[in-house]
Parts: structure tokens; sequence; C-alpha cells
């Protein structure tokens, strides 16, 4: 053991004749710190160690295929052990699972049958015994700082930054979404370490350089710990890590209780206001007590999943929280939401949180709040319908979801949108396709009694109508296409010269 260390590297214990251990791949990694070992029959024993170890083995969970072995060695990398002892018993090594170790600087050492695995062991354990005191004694320095966590001088800048230095990592507390869960403690890694998050994981995560350790509420994640190596520190390990977890879990809760204090509040806000008897005089300045203005434009949610749950509502209030989206949250009948936000949100928020959603037109006005709520909810009923989570918007094409806005104006612009194909069309044809609508309409879609008031074959009013399929791009045979062209029938008085002829 060089002067100084208080471990052994693989490089050491190879060089002791006694033991006679072959190298027969990874020499890249002959350098790698032996903090203890471990002995683990495991096909993927990594989950239980937290980096440093040496590993023997028998090999009775190595693969005995090539591409297994491969697997099973990137695995052990991963998870950062300093290398791996292999009995003679263990299955033939594939040349592609040495060329991985090679490729990764991972050492895989051969031991002769006749020397006992404790004998690496006390080897290990005796060199490293200065370096777990030492580890020992960062464990509980760790532990008294979570102390000043309830204390008056506690506070989050000097705990972290202390934790910070005893463990050995740069450390972030993020949501599941990756954003900093404490304000005053706002350092979140590279957007390139927070790939994992798309997968929501409740397990311990190894990437590069660290450690992601979930934190639960609950049986729900609703916060990581990320720890990443100091470049210039020596890391007191994953016990370590887990040691922090502890604190930054009390902190996830109280992030929690927060958030749960605000939804109680946003609630009844939304409660009061969906009341068409409520005074709104003050609701401006309540509202703008949650990020919201009216005169920005706002929009009324009505959102439903398959099990309709309380985790439905907890994970729409987080997910809007993380994304800095202004809201305010009412379970009544369906779960409501009054929300400044875009399209695109309300579409990734359906797609992430795996809900269906109506979503309302945008107002400004307080006083249509009720009347949007039930357009709203006009709207969840055509996404229920849907096969897949989404978000449907009253003014998209969601059909005579639309046409709830009683307002004149708008349902004149809504009947030459729907009908702008066959407006487009110019005098005889135009006249043609739009009367024959409105006898089919008259008729209740019976091709008989339609053509003989139209003086055309069946056959000419089964052609005019196809025409009519295909320009509009709707079909007849659907209850809401041909009831959202009934309407626009029906509103045609409303339309001036200009309309028809644009």
């Amino acid at each position: 053991m060089a002067s100084g260390r208080d471990f052994l590297t693989i490089a050491d214990l190879v060089a002791m004749p006694h033991l006679a251990l072959q190298l027969v791949g990874g020499a890249g990694g002959l350098e790698n710190a032996v903090l203890w070992t471990h002995t683990s029959e495991l096909v993927d024993p990594g989950p239980w160690l937290e980096g440093g170890e040496l590993l023997i083995v028998n090999g009775f969970g190595i693969p005995e295929d090539p591409a297994g072995q491969v697997s099973y060695l990137a695995s052990l990398a991963q998870h950062r052990l300093a290398g791996i002892a292999i009995s003679v018993r263990a299955p033939e090594l594939s040349t592609e699972m040495l060329d991985e170790a090679d490729r990764l600087s991972f050492p895989v050492l051969r031991i002769p049958r006749e020397i006992p695995f404790i004998e690496l062991s006390y080897l290990v354990a005796n060199a490293s015994d200065r370096s777990a005191r030492s580890r020992l004694a960062r464990h509980l320095q760790i532990f008294e700082t979570l102390q000043l966590r309830n204390s008056r001088d506690g506070d989050t800048v000097a705990i972290y930054s202390e934790l910070e230095r005893l463990s050995g990592y740069r450390l972030a507390v993020v949501s599941p979404t990756g954003r900093p869960l404490l304000p005053e403690w706002p350092w979140v890694p590279s957007a390139e370490s927070l790939d994992w998050l798309a997968n929501g994981s409740s397990e311990l995560q190894v990437i590069e350089g660290g450690f992601v350790v979930p934190l639960l509420v609950g049986d729900r994640v609703t916060a990581y710990l990320i720890g990443k190596e100091h470049p210039e520190a020596a890391p007191a390990g994953l016990a370590a890590l887990q040691h922090v977890a502890t604190l930054a879990a009390l902190d996830a809760i109280d992030d929690q209780r927060r958030r749960e204090a605000m939804h109680r509040k946003g609630g009844e806000l939304l409660a009061g206001l969906l009341d068409e008897n409520a005074a709104l005089s003050d609701a401006e300045d309540r509202l703008a007590d949650f990020g919201l203005v009216s005169t920005r434009g706002l929009r009324v949610l009505a959102v439903a999943d398959r099990t309709a749950d309380v985790a439905t509502e907890i994970g729409m209030r987080d997910w809007l929280v993380d994304h800095d989206l202004p809201h305010l949250l009412l379970k009544q009948g369906v779960l409501l939401a009054l929300v400044d936000a875009a399209e695109s949100d309300l579409r990734r928020l359906a797609a992430e949180v795996g809900v269906r959603v109506g979503a309302s037109s945008r107002f400004t006005e307080l006083s249509e709040l009720p009347r949007m709520r039930r357009q709203a909810t006009w709207s969840l009923g055509l996404a229920v319908d849907s096969a897949e989570s989404g978000a449907f918007l009253a003014e998209e094409e969601l059909g005579f979801a639309q046409w709830l806005n009683p307002d004149v104006e708008t349902i004149r612009q809504l009947t030459v949108r729907t009908l702008q194909t066959l407006l487009d069309r110019e005098g005889e044809d135009q006249a043609d396709l739009l009367n024959t609508l409105v006898v089919y309409f008259r008729h209740q879609g019976r091709v008989r009694p339609a053509a003989a008031e139209l003086f055309v074959h069946e056959h000419t009013l089964s052609y005019r109508l196809k025409r009519i399929e295909k320009l509009t791009g709707r079909d007849l045979r659907s209850y809401r296409d041909a009831f959202e062209l009934w309407l626009a029938v029906a509103a045609l008085p409303l339309l001036d010269e200009r309309d028809r002829n644009r």
C-alpha cells in the first residue's frame, strides 16, 4: 500500500504474490480504490452497494451468454464498484465481456481456487480501517447537522452547505419535473443530468458521477435528492447521501403541506366564483393572490381520468405548481380548474398527468365564469369519448361545443368557418350546395322526400351530399358532424353578402 493512503487499490491486490490474483480485463482501472469487499451471487447486486467495493463472487449470478455477461458487467460499472473478483467456478468469461471491461476500465480478476474469500476481505478491511472510521465520523456529523433543521438558528442555505461539505456531494432537491423544490436552495444539475426524470422512478438511480434518491410522502414520489460528486472532494458514499435524504424528505413533506394549504384556499375561492349569485367586487384582488389576472384571459378546465380518485387531483396540482402555472382547483362532480395556461401547456398536462381535459374558450369577464364552466364540461364530454388522454379546446375542432357561446357575432363567425368551403363556391354551385343542406336537414336526413323537393334524382342528391362531406371535411353519418352543419345552416340568415362572397 502506498505511503499515506488508508485504502488499497486493485493494483495493490494484484501485486501481492500470495493472492495470485490474475487481471483478465479492465486494466485501465488498476488504480481504483478498494474501500470494502462484498460477496453476492445476485444477478444485479449493484442497488445493494454504494460504490468502491470489490465484488467477490463464485459466479452463480453471471449469465452464460455473452450479451448477458456484458449487461451484468455494465451494471456493476454503473454503480462505480472498484472491480470484480471471480472464482474459477464461474462460467467461461466471454471475449465480449472482457472487451467491455477494457472499454469501461472496470477490473476483472480471477481468484485461484485455493484462496479463501475471507483472506481478501481481511486484507481490505484492515487497510481501510482508518478510512472506515473517517466515513463513520462524517455520517455522525451529518446527523448532527440534521438537528439544525429544527433549531432557531438553522436555515436552508447553511444546512445544505454544511451537508455538501460533509458528504462530498453537490446536492439538489428537485420536484419530479426537475424544478428546485427549495427556493432558498435553487441549484439543479444540467438538463442532461435530468433525463432520468422522464420515467418517474421510485427506485434509487445511478447517474454519471452520483446518485438520485427518491423522496416519498406516503406512497408517492414527491421529490428527488440528487448527489453529484465534487471534483475535488472525497464522497462519503451512498449511505451518507441516504442520511441526507432524511432531511430532504422532511423538506418535501413541508412543501406538500404548503401546496395543500394553497390548494384548499384556491378551492374555496373557485367555489365562490362559480356561484352565479356571488358578489365579484373583490374577486380580482383575491385572484391576484394566486397569480391569476382575468384581463390576460383565463380558461375553465373540466378534468377526468379512468379512476377519478384523489391522486388525479394531487397530480394536477403538483404539475401546475411545478410548471409555474397560476390555477385554482375544485372537486365538484368532476375536477374543475381555473387556469392561465397556453394551449401547449394544456396538451402537455393531459399527456403527462394522464387525464382527459375539456377546456373552455379564453375569457376576461369573471361574470362569464359559470357559463364557461358549462362550456368546459361540454368539451369534457368529447374528451371522455376519445380513446386516449388529451385536451379538447372549445375554440378548436370540437364542433358544436363552440356553439355554447350565445353571442351573435361569434355564431356568425362560426357559421362562416363551418361552411367556408361551400361559401367559397360561386354562383349556382354555392346556392345548390347550401340549399341541398337546408332541404336535407328539413327532411331529417331522408333522401327521397329531400330529392323530391329539390326536383332532382336521389342519385344526384347523394352525389351532392358526398361533395358537401368532402368539401367540409365532415361526415353526415356522424351525429356530431351533422349537428354542427345543421347549426350552421340554421344560422345562415345571420350572414350578409360579404360573408357569402368573400
